[in-house]
């Protein structure tokens, strides 16, 4: 019986999750067209949900504390996420996240009928771990932006110093190495910089805007020295080519970290796995010779 009630309240709430989209559809319409246009579009599952997040995230919203608005917003911002779910929705994705772990769990233990000990921890431990996953994917988000930002912010500000020698301004020299740069997240982050100067916000804000968003020293670094240059009357194109040179070598430091630290990571897979393995192709023959010849009775 409680199993039966459990697959019950299980279909029910998979029933109303894929129905209530739908049905807020045409109430939410409206403000949602408002709401997302200055959004980026997200992926074809999580456009179905929308109108459920948006529509549970109102009321989140109200009772959301701003600092804790704000530490959300800003690891949205150094995610690249800051245009696809805002901190209210981000909170009702942690929780649903958590709701659908807490279902998994008891389907596993009421349906399945899962009594094993080791089974049981594993399915107590899905709650915690649902309620976690959206912060562990927003944390490897920001980690593999932050690599990338690195690995292409010295060309861009290589980019900047040609543009500069050759007689360009700051503001048509940081333009010029947009145009040149793939898509990435040095492209979109000083893209927004140039929209922001252009709407009348000072450069020496928009830079202070660029650097919070992005929370790498690299560019911390660079916009102190851009603002630094033009508040003294320094050269800022010598200024820009000591930031260039200085990105390079940190990217060579690190790069050689890295290469020093893979022997080091690749200890425990030898030691784990490769040697045992080794191990055993070599001993087998060897006991095996040693059972068929009679020798381990002597033992």
């Amino acid at each position: 019986m409680d199993a039966l009630l459990i697959s019950a309240l299980v279909a029910l709430a998979c029933i109303l999750v894929a129905t209530l989209p739908l049905a807020l559809r045409g109430r939410a319409k409206e403000t949602l067209e408002r709401d997302i246009a200055w959004r980026d579009e997200l992926p074809a599952v999580l456009r179905a949900a929308r109108p459920l997040v948006r529509w549970y995230a109102s009321s989140v919203d109200a009772g959301l504390a701003i600092a804790k608005r704000e530490i959300i917003q800003s690891q949205l911002n150094a995610a690249g996420a800051a245009y696809l779910i805002t901190p209210a929705e981000f909170v009702v994705i942690r929780r649903v996240a958590c709701v659908l772990a807490l279902l998994i769990a008891l389907y596993i233990v009421f349906v399945l009928e899962v009594r094993d000990g080791l089974y049981l921890v594993l399915a107590g431990g899905l709650v915690p771990f649902g309620y976690m996953y959206p912060d562990i994917w927003l944390r490897d988000a920001r980690k593999k932006r932050h690599c990338r930002f690195e690995k292409e912010f010295p060309f861009f500000l290589d980019v900047v110093v040609l543009g500069m020698k050759a007689g360009l301004t700051f503001g048509a020299a940081v333009e010029q190495a947009v145009e040149q740069l793939r898509g990435g997240p040095v492209r979109d982050e000083f893209s927004r910089f140039l929209r922001e100067t252009r709407t009348g916000i000072t450069r020496r804000a928009a830079l202070d805007r660029l650097a919070a968003r992005v929370l790498i020293p690299a560019v911390t670094n660079f916009t102190a020295s851009v603002t630094q240059a033009e508040e003294t009357g320094g050269s800022l194109g010598e200024v820009l080519a000591d930031q260039a040179r200085q990105r390079r070598q940190e990217r060579f430091v690190r790069a050689e970290k890295l290469a020093n630290q893979a022997p080091v990571k690749m200890l425990f897979p030898l030691i784990a796995l490769l040697f045992p393995i080794t191990f055993i192709i070599i001993g087998f023959p060897i006991v095996i010779q040693l059972v068929e010849s009679g020798a381990l009775e002597l033992f």
